[in-house]
């Protein structure tokens, strides 16, 4: 049974995303869409509102700015709603403090979604809805739509990245929406409520009352899943029955949350080769076997689990959760077993295996052109990349891109145990609790979302500190990967010999040893320390 379940979600989000790829390539080249018309006259009045010229092409830098701006906006229109949710409509509640608020404002705008509150208990329906929904929209559209021009960078010459904030409305209108509005329909069906009422009044067995909080739950779990956020509407997130009633609940819910990352490179296949995409494709799915492997090679509960789910269940969802960058989760962290444990890890070590929507598939090309340097200096040959030389600029920006990740990983895990923040919140250091910071941070920087600490990290420190490290995180490496592209813009496309070709077995068997080997050699000491001696 494991195994048909396993086999559904791979070969449903597989089959999904050939559909999903397929159209994600007409928008990354603005080619004719079905009902193009119609859907060219609703947004062209999204256009004509905020002042966009549709034609007008960017810059790396300018579609960058773009991306800062309208998440800065967004960021800020949340903070206030947190801020002042107690005069606010639907179920008002007392604001959020300062840190708490400018923390959970900097986890939904960067796709983190990092929760050191208790949403049943601390946001209003109001703040639920028209704030952190809105957030689930605003953030993997800005990912994806970063992922478009990234792309865009080697099919172009000399023409810019596109437009961002085309690209962002129709992400939003054309594919999210539609999307996420069928998947909320069908969890309603399997059992998710969708209401304006922010709590029930249930009898209980024995006679007496029950008050239940509810709220939109599923049309808030939709975007959840397929916008690689994570954020729960309750604190026990998918572990609530109202959020993952059931196991074919749990089944949809992972192929949610792999349908768009699988997408890209299947658009990227069908702009710049079928063998180019299929091997991208296939070093993410190896990835992601490694993963579960791990975590499916010794059973984890059952203290943590539900029992709706099991070992399995909870494994397969927390893996695949954490392996798109999502950082959903249907079990509690502490019930998974160290080797589970690892395989989060690594996936939010490499965040490409297939990583969030938009960026996971830019962090492995970042890989490729790794890769590439590091072959060509094996063999003697300048790199080259889809007929264009992989300079020494562009190998110096793959670098920072990687090593930005662990910098921002490490440096606030010491820091958190020479302020004596750590042994505050979590007592004296063992395997166990350094496991805890490690994984606050390294799902802090990665924008995953998921961490041990919930709301006890509901501090001062805690909330600055992971808030500044999701921004830095989100937007440091977006910002180097579009200077990526934008350089292989202006490059000359000659026919030329790559050091290895970029498709085929051989390839894609280098790429992933690359990719571990890379990862291994830059956190081992650090699992060593934590998850291997727990």
């Amino acid at each position: 049974m494991d195994i048909v379940i396993l086999l559904v979600v791979l070969v449903g989000s597989l089959g999904l995303a050939v559909i999903f790829g397929r159209y994600m390539a007409r928008l990354i080249v603005y080619e004719k869409r079905p009902l193009e018309k119609t859907m060219g006259r609703v947004e062209n009045g999204f256009y004509r509102i905020i002042g966009v010229d549709r034609y007008e092409q960017m810059t790396w830098k300018q579609y960058f700015l773009a991306v800062v701006i309208t998440n800065v906006i967004a960021a800020g229109f949340l903070m206030a709603v947190l801020l002042y949710q107690n005069d606010l409509p639907l179920s008002p509640k007392p604001g959020l403090s300062l840190d708490l608020a400018f923390n959970t404002a900097a986890s939904f705008v960067t796709n983190t979604n990092l929760q050191h509150y208790a949403g049943e208990q601390q946001l209003s329906i109001f703040s639920q809805m028209v704030g952190l929904i809105f957030m689930m929209f605003v953030a993997p559209a800005s990912g994806i739509a970063a992922a478009f021009a990234f792309i865009r960078g080697f099919i172009r010459k000399e023409f810019g990245l596109g437009n961002f904030y085309v690209d962002f409305t129709r992400i939003i209108l054309t594919l999210l929406l539609p999307v996420a509005f069928f998947s909320a329909l069908l969890l309603i069906f399997l059992g998710s409520p969708q209401t304006l009422d922010s709590t029930i009044a249930l009898g209980t067995l024995q006679g007496g009352a029950q008050t239940i909080p509810t709220g939109p739950v599923a049309s808030l779990e939709s975007i959840k899943e397929l916008g690689s956020n994570g954020g729960g509407f309750f604190a026990a997130n998918s572990a609530h029955p109202f959020e993952n009633p059931n196991g074919i609940s749990n089944v949809f819910e992972c192929i949610l949350m792999l349908v768009i990352p699988l997408s890209l490179p299947i658009a990227y296949a069908h702009l710049l080769g079928k063998g180019r995409g299929v091997s991208i494709l296939a070093a993410m799915l190896i990835g992601f076997g490694v993963m579960l492997a791990l975590g499916l090679s010794e059973p984890s509960g059952p203290a943590g689990l539900e029992t709706r789910f099991g070992s399995f269940g909870s494994t397969l969802f927390l893996e695949t959760s954490v392996a798109t960058n999502t950082g959903a989760a249907n079990a509690a962290l502490s019930g998974m077993s160290p080797n589970a444990v690892i395989g989060l890890f690594l996936g939010m070590f490499v965040q490409a295996i297939p990583g969030a929507d938009g960026t996971g598939m830019m962090m492995m090309i970042i890989f490729v052109i790794l890769t590439l340097f590091l072959v060509g200096l094996m063999v003697g040959k300048t790199p080259e990349f889809m007929s264009m030389k992989i300079n020494p600029r562009d190998v110096k920006l793959a670098a920072f891109v990687f090593l930005i990740h662990p910098a921002l990983i490490l440096i606030p895990t010491v820091f958190a145990y020479t302020t004596g923040a750590a042994h505050d919140t979590l007592g004296a250091t063992t395997p166990a609790t350094f496991t805890q910071v490690l994984y606050e941070y390294s799902s802090a920087s990665a924008n995953n979302g998921s961490d041990y600490l919930g709301t006890s990290a509901n501090t001062p420190f805690w909330n600055w500190s992971t808030a500044w490290i999701m921004l830095i995180g989100r937007y440091a490496p977006i910002g180097l990967m579009l200077a990526v592209a934008g350089s292989f813009t202006l490059r000359d496309r000659k026919e030329v010999v790559e050091p290895i070709k970029t498709s085929g077995f051989l390839f894609v068997g280098v790429l992933s040893v690359m990719v571990f080997v890379l990862t291994a050699l830059t956190f081992f000491p650090f699992l060593a320390m934590g998850p291997f001696s727990m």
